[in-house]
């Protein structure tokens, strides 16, 4: 699982070390961290949180919340980082939307947009690797959509860049050729 912590601390030397070190101790890597603001002596910090299988958001929260001077503003999913995935997808979207991008192409921008992915292509059949845990393999028309990073993807990391192909062929007035989540087996 993936999630965003907005954390508040006191801004001196050290302070950001303490907090990794608790979402390490509890089973959290870092992907990325956005310092949001210095203010009145305190820091507020976006961090992009992974969470290894193991590993609870409880059980990082209560190691963050015993490290003095630190409070967690917000947790929420993770959105993907300003100016790579966010960028990605709403240019996607405004360009598929306004038929100026082909679906196919469109696909490509959202889902690497979506699910931060460092690769995603569209691949024939006979050149579809297998699904793994960081490789998502969808169909899409007569080919399937391929995208991989460094962390494995979720189901529902799934069902929305499903949810992203069938707009795109929507879009492009094709027929939906994706699975629902429905469709899926548990």
């Amino acid at each position: 699982m993936e999630v965003m912590l907005r954390c508040a601390m006191p801004d001196r030397p050290g302070g950001l070390a303490a907090l990794t070190a608790a979402i390490a101790a509890g089973g959290g890597d870092i992907q990325a961290v956005d310092v949001v603001e210095h203010e009145d002596g305190r820091a507020l910090d976006d961090l992009v949180v992974v969470l290894s299988e193991e590993a609870h958001l409880r059980d990082v929260l209560e190691r963050i919340a015993a490290v003095k001077d630190v409070e967690v503003v917000h947790v929420g999913p993770s959105r993907g980082h300003p100016g790579d995935a966010v960028t990605r997808m709403a240019l996607g979207l405004e360009a598929v939307l306004a038929g100026t991008q082909a679906p196919d192409a469109a696909a490509v921008t959202l889902v690497g947009g979506l699910l931060r992915a460092h690769d995603v292509r569209l691949t024939a059949p006979a050149d579809t690797p297998p699904e793994a845990p960081r490789r998502l393999v969808i169909p899409f028309g007569e080919r399937s959509l391929v995208a991989e990073r460094t962390y494995r993807f979720t189901r529902t990391e799934r069902w929305r860049a499903e949810a992203i192909l069938r707009a795109c062929r929507a879009a492009a007035g094709a027929p939906q050729s994706v699975r629902s989540p429905s469709s899926q087996s548990g």
